[in-house]
């Protein structure tokens, strides 16, 4: 998997419904940020984001309250991790799973625009 870093990613905004309220759902470095802190101090384990991604692409359910949830309060929203698990759940959020996954797609760069600012390294390898 090529590193991700920051910088890579731009901020695509989505609005979610929750518990009966709309939130902004915005994926960039802060959402990236939060959702490894969320990680290591609810579930006990160092994961990057890259790694969280990954889970995420297992449908992992861990991974897609981490990154829902960072999302929302990169997004604005005042929640904790424990008001935001209590009223979380697949059902609540019409879609949900393929709502993170685009964009979370959106906010990588593309193979084409990596492979020019990198020209040495072949897509996909780190290499």
């Amino acid at each position: 998997m090529a590193q991700i870093r920051g910088r890579d990613l731009s901020a695509p905004v989505q609005t979610i419904t929750l518990g009966g309220r709309q939130y902004s759902a915005v994926y960039n470095n802060r959402c990236a940020r939060i959702c490894e802190d969320v990680y290591e101090q609810h579930y006990g384990k160092d994961l990057g984001y890259g790694q969280i991604l990954g889970q995420l692409a297992k449908g992992k359910y861990a991974a897609i309250m981490a990154i829902l949830y960072a999302a929302i309060v990169a997004g604005g929203c005042e929640m904790s991790f424990e008001a935001f698990d209590a009223l979380f759940s697949l059902e609540s959020i019409e879609g949900m799973r393929d709502l993170i996954v685009q964009a979370v797609e959106k906010s990588l760069p593309d193979a084409g625009e990596q492979a020019r600012e990198n020209p040495r390294e072949a897509p996909g390898t780190g290499v």
